[in-house]
Protein backbone atom coordinates (compact mmCIF):
# COMPACT_ATOMS: atom_id res chain seq x y z
CA UNK A 1 0.00 0.00 0.00
CA UNK A 2 2.69 2.15 0.64
CA UNK A 3 4.41 1.61 -2.72
CA UNK A 4 1.21 2.43 -4.24
CA UNK A 5 0.85 5.69 -2.45
CA UNK A 6 4.14 6.57 -3.23
CA UNK A 7 3.62 6.18 -6.91
CA UNK A 8 0.31 7.92 -6.91
CA UNK A 9 2.18 10.99 -5.48
CA UNK A 10 4.90 10.69 -8.24
CA UNK A 11 2.10 10.55 -10.52
CA UNK A 12 0.09 13.17 -9.40
CA UNK A 13 3.62 15.50 -9.19
CA UNK A 14 4.38 14.40 -12.79
CA UNK A 15 0.88 15.86 -13.69
CA UNK A 16 0.70 18.88 -11.74
CA UNK A 17 3.78 19.75 -13.66
CA UNK A 18 2.95 18.57 -16.97
CA UNK A 19 -0.23 20.77 -16.48
CA UNK A 20 1.28 23.70 -15.11
CA UNK A 21 3.71 23.58 -18.74
CA UNK A 22 0.91 23.02 -20.47
CA UNK A 23 -1.13 25.65 -19.30
CA UNK A 24 1.75 28.64 -19.75
CA UNK A 25 1.97 30.72 -23.03
CA UNK A 26 4.52 30.81 -26.01
CA UNK A 27 5.51 34.12 -27.28
CA UNK A 28 7.85 35.07 -30.72
CA UNK A 29 9.18 38.85 -31.31
CA UNK A 30 9.06 39.19 -33.69
CA UNK A 31 5.72 36.99 -34.95
CA UNK A 32 6.91 37.29 -38.59
CA UNK A 33 9.97 36.64 -40.59
CA UNK A 34 11.23 36.70 -43.61
CA UNK A 35 14.26 33.60 -44.57
CA UNK A 36 17.83 34.65 -43.32
CA UNK A 37 16.01 36.54 -40.19
CA UNK A 38 15.76 35.03 -36.84
CA UNK A 39 13.32 35.28 -33.95
CA UNK A 40 13.16 35.22 -29.85
CA UNK A 41 10.88 32.79 -28.66
CA UNK A 42 9.89 33.26 -24.93
CA UNK A 43 8.34 30.38 -22.55
CA UNK A 44 6.16 32.62 -20.34
CA UNK A 45 5.97 30.81 -17.15
CA UNK A 46 5.43 30.79 -13.24
CA UNK A 47 9.25 29.86 -12.96
CA UNK A 48 11.88 28.14 -14.94
CA UNK A 49 11.10 26.02 -17.41
CA UNK A 50 13.51 22.78 -18.34
CA UNK A 51 12.38 21.51 -22.19
CA UNK A 52 13.21 21.87 -26.06
CA UNK A 53 11.52 23.32 -28.51
CA UNK A 54 11.17 21.36 -31.52
CA UNK A 55 11.14 23.98 -35.08
CA UNK A 56 12.25 22.93 -38.44
CA UNK A 57 13.25 19.57 -37.70
CA UNK A 58 15.84 20.74 -34.83
CA UNK A 59 15.54 20.36 -30.76
CA UNK A 60 16.10 23.74 -29.49
CA UNK A 61 16.61 23.75 -26.08
CA UNK A 62 15.07 26.76 -24.10
CA UNK A 63 17.60 28.88 -21.75
CA UNK A 64 15.74 28.87 -18.26
CA UNK A 65 14.81 32.21 -17.19
CA UNK A 66 13.31 33.40 -14.07
CA UNK A 67 9.62 32.77 -15.65
CA UNK A 68 9.97 30.48 -18.57
CA UNK A 69 12.93 30.25 -20.84
CA UNK A 70 13.76 31.47 -24.34
CA UNK A 71 15.29 30.51 -27.31
CA UNK A 72 16.18 31.75 -30.70
CA UNK A 73 14.88 30.62 -33.86
CA UNK A 74 16.54 31.25 -37.30
CA UNK A 75 15.74 29.71 -41.02
CA UNK A 76 18.68 29.75 -43.29
CA UNK A 77 18.37 32.43 -46.27
CA UNK A 78 17.70 29.75 -48.85
CA UNK A 79 14.35 28.94 -46.68
CA UNK A 80 11.04 28.55 -48.04
CA UNK A 81 8.50 30.42 -46.81
CA UNK A 82 5.18 28.94 -44.86
CA UNK A 83 4.17 28.37 -41.87
CA UNK A 84 7.00 26.51 -39.25
CA UNK A 85 4.96 24.91 -36.32
CA UNK A 86 6.48 25.28 -32.78
CA UNK A 87 5.80 22.23 -30.20
CA UNK A 88 7.05 22.14 -26.43
CA UNK A 89 8.92 18.97 -25.25
CA UNK A 90 9.15 18.47 -21.82
CA UNK A 91 12.31 16.45 -20.31
CA UNK A 92 9.81 13.21 -19.61
CA UNK A 93 9.46 13.51 -23.97
CA UNK A 94 6.05 14.97 -23.78
CA UNK A 95 5.14 16.88 -26.56
CA UNK A 96 2.44 19.32 -27.98
CA UNK A 97 2.37 21.95 -30.54
CA UNK A 98 2.22 25.63 -28.72
CA UNK A 99 2.98 27.88 -31.42
CA UNK A 100 3.88 29.09 -35.49
CA UNK A 101 6.09 31.23 -36.77
CA UNK A 102 5.16 32.65 -39.66
CA UNK A 103 7.58 33.13 -42.84
CA UNK A 104 7.15 35.70 -45.31
CA UNK A 105 9.40 36.22 -48.80
CA UNK A 106 11.58 38.82 -48.77
CA UNK A 107 12.70 40.87 -52.09
CA UNK A 108 16.60 41.45 -51.68
CA UNK A 109 18.73 43.70 -53.48
CA UNK A 110 20.87 42.69 -56.42
CA UNK A 111 24.54 44.02 -57.50
CA UNK A 112 25.88 43.28 -61.34
CA UNK A 113 29.85 43.28 -60.93
CA UNK A 114 32.35 42.54 -63.92
CA UNK A 115 35.51 40.79 -63.01
CA UNK A 116 38.29 39.03 -64.55
CA UNK A 117 37.32 35.63 -64.87
CA UNK A 118 39.76 33.68 -62.89
CA UNK A 119 39.02 35.97 -59.60
CA UNK A 120 35.55 34.92 -60.30
CA UNK A 121 35.69 31.01 -60.69
CA UNK A 122 39.22 29.75 -60.21
CA UNK A 123 40.89 27.22 -62.37
CA UNK A 124 43.74 26.23 -60.56
CA UNK A 125 43.58 22.39 -59.26
CA UNK A 126 46.01 23.40 -55.99
CA UNK A 127 43.26 26.33 -55.51
CA UNK A 128 40.25 24.61 -55.96
CA UNK A 129 41.65 21.20 -53.82
CA UNK A 130 42.39 24.35 -51.03
CA UNK A 131 38.49 25.94 -51.19
CA UNK A 132 37.15 21.92 -51.22
CA UNK A 133 39.24 21.89 -47.80
CA UNK A 134 38.29 25.01 -46.38
CA UNK A 135 34.53 24.31 -46.89
CA UNK A 136 34.75 20.72 -45.20
CA UNK A 137 36.14 22.41 -42.13
CA UNK A 138 34.14 25.12 -41.93
CA UNK A 139 30.94 22.68 -42.01
CA UNK A 140 32.29 20.65 -39.57
CA UNK A 141 33.22 23.87 -37.62
CA UNK A 142 29.33 25.26 -37.79
CA UNK A 143 27.81 21.83 -37.40
CA UNK A 144 28.92 21.63 -33.38
CA UNK A 145 26.26 22.59 -30.90
CA UNK A 146 28.16 23.61 -27.93
CA UNK A 147 27.11 23.91 -24.33
CA UNK A 148 28.76 27.62 -24.08
CA UNK A 149 25.90 29.93 -22.79
CA UNK A 150 23.99 31.28 -25.14
CA UNK A 151 24.42 35.20 -25.10
CA UNK A 152 21.81 37.75 -23.95
CA UNK A 153 23.42 40.72 -25.93
CA UNK A 154 24.53 41.22 -28.93
CA UNK A 155 25.97 44.30 -30.91
CA UNK A 156 27.91 45.37 -33.91
CA UNK A 157 31.56 44.82 -34.41
CA UNK A 158 32.66 48.22 -35.65
CA UNK A 159 30.67 51.66 -36.00
CA UNK A 160 31.59 52.30 -39.66
CA UNK A 161 28.76 52.59 -42.05
CA UNK A 162 27.26 49.64 -43.70
CA UNK A 163 28.02 48.42 -47.39
CA UNK A 164 26.54 45.08 -49.00
CA UNK A 165 23.76 43.80 -47.26
CA UNK A 166 22.96 40.68 -45.75
CA UNK A 167 21.33 38.51 -48.93
CA UNK A 168 22.34 40.76 -51.79
CA UNK A 169 21.69 38.78 -54.92
CA UNK A 170 25.51 39.04 -56.64
CA UNK A 171 25.02 38.69 -60.78
CA UNK A 172 29.18 37.99 -61.35
CA UNK A 173 30.20 38.30 -64.95
CA UNK A 174 26.14 37.75 -65.84
CA UNK A 175 26.19 34.49 -64.41
CA UNK A 176 24.17 34.65 -60.96
CA UNK A 177 25.81 33.81 -57.55
CA UNK A 178 25.59 32.43 -53.56
CA UNK A 179 23.56 35.50 -52.13
CA UNK A 180 25.77 37.86 -49.54
CA UNK A 181 25.12 35.84 -46.58
CA UNK A 182 26.71 38.61 -43.97
CA UNK A 183 26.91 42.50 -43.99
CA UNK A 184 30.16 44.63 -45.14
CA UNK A 185 31.02 47.61 -43.25
CA UNK A 186 33.35 50.06 -45.03
CA UNK A 187 35.58 50.74 -42.45
CA UNK A 188 39.37 51.82 -42.79
CA UNK A 189 42.22 49.74 -42.78
CA UNK A 190 43.48 48.86 -38.83
CA UNK A 191 40.08 49.57 -37.47
CA UNK A 192 39.28 47.55 -34.19
CA UNK A 193 36.82 44.81 -34.71
CA UNK A 194 35.34 43.34 -31.24
CA UNK A 195 33.24 40.51 -30.94
CA UNK A 196 29.64 40.85 -31.71
CA UNK A 197 28.68 38.94 -28.27
CA UNK A 198 30.75 36.67 -25.59
CA UNK A 199 31.57 33.21 -26.66
CA UNK A 200 34.70 31.46 -27.16
CA UNK A 201 36.97 31.80 -30.43
CA UNK A 202 36.95 28.74 -31.86
CA UNK A 203 39.23 29.55 -35.11
CA UNK A 204 41.80 31.54 -36.50
CA UNK A 205 43.53 31.53 -40.05
CA UNK A 206 44.09 32.09 -43.11
CA UNK A 207 41.05 31.27 -45.31
CA UNK A 208 41.17 31.50 -49.74
CA UNK A 209 37.57 33.53 -49.89
CA UNK A 210 37.72 35.55 -46.58
CA UNK A 211 41.40 36.06 -45.83
CA UNK A 212 42.56 36.36 -42.13
CA UNK A 213 39.51 35.27 -40.34
CA UNK A 214 37.72 34.65 -36.66
CA UNK A 215 35.47 33.19 -35.60
CA UNK A 216 33.31 32.81 -32.00
CA UNK A 217 31.44 30.31 -31.01
CA UNK A 218 28.30 31.63 -28.79
CA UNK A 219 26.64 28.48 -27.65
CA UNK A 220 24.30 26.18 -29.51
CA UNK A 221 25.11 26.28 -32.63
CA UNK A 222 25.33 30.16 -33.15
CA UNK A 223 28.75 31.86 -34.71
CA UNK A 224 30.07 34.79 -35.54
CA UNK A 225 32.58 35.11 -38.25
CA UNK A 226 34.80 38.22 -38.59
CA UNK A 227 36.45 38.16 -42.33
CA UNK A 228 39.19 39.87 -44.56
CA UNK A 229 41.41 40.90 -41.27
CA UNK A 230 44.60 42.67 -41.39
CA UNK A 231 45.73 41.23 -38.21
CA UNK A 232 44.43 38.81 -35.13
CA UNK A 233 44.09 39.77 -31.96
CA UNK A 234 42.62 36.53 -30.82
CA UNK A 235 43.33 32.99 -30.46
CA UNK A 236 41.76 29.53 -30.77
CA UNK A 237 40.13 28.53 -27.06
CA UNK A 238 40.32 32.11 -25.98
CA UNK A 239 37.34 33.21 -24.37
CA UNK A 240 35.82 36.60 -25.27
CA UNK A 241 33.17 38.88 -24.33
CA UNK A 242 30.93 41.44 -25.64
CA UNK A 243 33.29 43.75 -27.71
CA UNK A 244 36.71 41.71 -26.85
CA UNK A 245 39.40 43.04 -29.88
CA UNK A 246 39.38 40.40 -32.34
CA UNK A 247 41.65 41.69 -34.76
CA UNK A 248 42.08 44.68 -37.58
CA UNK A 249 40.57 45.36 -40.79
CA UNK A 250 42.06 44.65 -43.65
CA UNK A 251 42.01 43.91 -47.16
CA UNK A 252 43.44 39.75 -47.24
CA UNK A 253 41.23 36.78 -49.34
CA UNK A 254 39.18 37.58 -51.88
CA UNK A 255 38.58 41.31 -51.42
CA UNK A 256 38.34 44.24 -53.62
CA UNK A 257 39.36 46.65 -50.95
CA UNK A 258 39.52 47.28 -46.83
CA UNK A 259 36.48 46.27 -45.42
CA UNK A 260 34.91 43.96 -42.60
CA UNK A 261 32.72 41.44 -43.52
CA UNK A 262 30.69 39.94 -40.85
CA UNK A 263 28.39 36.99 -41.35
CA UNK A 264 26.69 34.37 -38.98
CA UNK A 265 25.60 30.89 -38.51
CA UNK A 266 22.59 29.79 -36.55
CA UNK A 267 22.41 25.92 -36.12
CA UNK A 268 24.20 25.73 -40.21
CA UNK A 269 22.03 28.19 -41.13
CA UNK A 270 22.81 31.75 -42.75
CA UNK A 271 21.03 34.38 -40.76
CA UNK A 272 21.54 37.91 -40.84
CA UNK A 273 23.31 39.32 -37.96
CA UNK A 274 21.55 42.72 -38.11
CA UNK A 275 18.13 41.03 -36.88
CA UNK A 276 20.33 39.60 -33.83
CA UNK A 277 21.47 43.19 -33.03
CA UNK A 278 18.11 44.23 -33.58
CA UNK A 279 16.91 41.51 -30.70
CA UNK A 280 19.62 41.41 -28.37
CA UNK A 281 21.46 44.52 -28.84
CA UNK A 282 21.80 47.18 -31.76
CA UNK A 283 24.99 49.29 -31.06
CA UNK A 284 28.37 48.76 -31.17
CA UNK A 285 29.34 48.44 -27.37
Amino acid sequence: MKKLNWLLLLVGLWLGITALAWGDELRLEPEVIAPGEVALARWIASGPTVGELRFNDKLIPLEPGEEGGWALLGLDLGADPGDYPLRLRLPGGTERPVGTLKVTAKKRPEERLTLPKAYVSPQDPAVLQRIERESKLLRQIFSVRSSVPLPTAFVLPVGDPMGSPFGLRRILNGQPRSPHAGVDFRSPRGTVVGAGGAGRVVFTGDLYYCGLTAIVDHGDGLYSIYCHLESLDCAPNQTVDLGTPLGRVGSTGRSTGPHLHWGVKLRGDRVDPLALTTLLGGKKS
